[in-house]
């Protein structure tokens, strides 16, 4: 059987909604409906960080586990304000983040995360179970129809993955080549003003000015959380890479091993650091 996993794009891929029977029952003291399982109202609930670890389908009208794909992870982080931040991890080890808007309807214990709306089978104060009549293929990509339910355990929130530590602007301080096994500081090419910008969406800009020359570069962003290694896609699908790592003083590293030489014009291998820093709020 193949593996299915709950749709990484569930914040942005339209999908139908799951009919479900609405219950009616008493609350018990600490507001949690007898019927359902369900702590309300959802909505103050529901907020915080979440871990999906189990997954399941009904087959021949029995509830079958769906193992999760070694490597593949998802949690997601629901804002007070209304946001939420998805971050899913393949089996190859990168993380995307996405962010979308989350609302609930108490009346039919729907959670609308984005465009697609699922249903909240049980929530308490550690776990959620979401139901919904589509998901993904996680060997070939497409989207299956059936019932699914996958279970989520609360997260402490200030524990976040390298992608979720990324997002924000990034200001170029120094800049780094190692000689004789020591890293040197390297102004040679440094612009008089550069920066990186991870995006929760995904998306990232990089700019760097020398004099009155100006360069911006709009990619797509993953990096892998274990490796630390970034990867950019530009719209032609073209791609790049580097090693990145957030230092204990808060500074983010680059690491790259070809350098432009403004003089010459050409690409220098070596080994080089870019140091930024995150610029202030």
């Amino acid at each position: 059987m193949k593996k299915n996993c709950f749709n990484p794009n569930i914040l942005w891929t339209a999908c139908c909604l799951a009919a479900m029977t609405v219950f009616t029952g008493c609350k018990d003291s600490n507001g949690k409906d007898s019927e359902t399982g369900i702590l309300r109202p959802i909505a103050e609930h529901i907020t915080g960080k979440w871990n999906m670890e189990e997954s399941h389908r009904k087959q021949d009208g029995k509830w079958v586990e769906d193992p999760i794909p070694d490597g593949e992870g998802h949690t997601y982080t629901l804002c007070t304000d209304g946001t939420a931040l998805s971050a899913f991890t393949a089996p190859d080890g990168y993380t995307k983040l996405n962010v979308g808007e989350w609302k609930v309807d108490e009346a039919t214990d729907k959670l609308t995360l984005g465009t697609m709306t699922v249903d909240v089978l049980s929530l308490d104060a550690t776990s959620l179970v979401m139901g919904h009549d589509e998901a993904r293929d996680s060997e070939t990509g497409e989207i299956m129809e059936g019932e699914f339910r996958w279970t989520f355990a609360r997260m402490d929130e200030s524990q976040k993955t390298l992608a979720e530590k990324l997002v924000g602007k990034w200001i170029l301080s120094k800049s780094y080549e190692k000689k004789g096994g020591e890293w040197v500081e390297n102004s040679n090419g440094l612009p008089d003003e550069g920066w990186h910008l991870y995006r929760a969406d995904a998306t990232f800009t990089a700019y760097s000015r020398t004099g009155e020359n100006e360069f911006t570069s709009d990619t797509n962003w993953v990096v892998n959380c274990t490796t630390g290694t970034v990867r950019w896609t530009a719209e032609n699908g073209q791609s790049s890479t580097a090693d990145v790592a957030i230092e204990a003083d808060g500074t983010l590293s680059v690491y790259y091993s070809n350098s432009f030489d403004p003089v010459t014009g050409q690409s220098v291998a070596g080994e080089y650091r870019d140091v930024m820093v995150r610029a202030q709020e």
